[in-house]
């Protein structure tokens, strides 16, 4: 098996499952705006948001990874609880949950079947600590 790219839970991200090919990060900032008779609001900086990250990767089943990887990963999101994110180079990023996965069969075959998925996957982080 091909060098795993990232472990979400117990699925694997590798060439030989569903080959990543970008990851997006997303981070943000609450801000509460008080509003003030005759003046504008005063903003008033109320911490940190939940950063998020999205996956962005293909399979081609009949080369490798066969066509319930989806499917596996749909797995995942279904424990409805945070899963463990580690990188391949063995970095722990923490507890994310999994919050959306889109899927895209194309390359159509016989009876159906996808020659290529290309799907998205976002996670969003699960802070341990208040």
């Amino acid at each position: 098996m091909a060098d795993v790219m990232m472990a979400l839970g117990n699925y694997r991200f590798s060439i030989d499952t569903a080959a990543l090919q970008t990851i997006s990060e997303s981070h943000e900032w609450r801000w509460a705006d008080h509003h003030l008779a005759g003046r504008k609001p005063r903003s008033e900086f109320i911490g940190g948001g939940l950063s998020t990250l999205r996956f962005k990767g293909v399979i081609y089943p009949h080369f490798r990874g066969g066509l319930e990887q989806t499917e596996k990963m749909k797995a995942e999101g279904d424990k409805g609880k945070p899963l463990r994110l580690i990188d391949g180079l063995g970095k722990d990023w923490g507890l994310w949950t999994v919050r959306r996965l889109n899927v895209d069969k194309s390359k159509l075959f016989t009876k159906g079947v996808a020659r290529k998925i290309e799907f998205t996957l976002e996670v969003t982080e699960y802070p341990d600590k208040a």
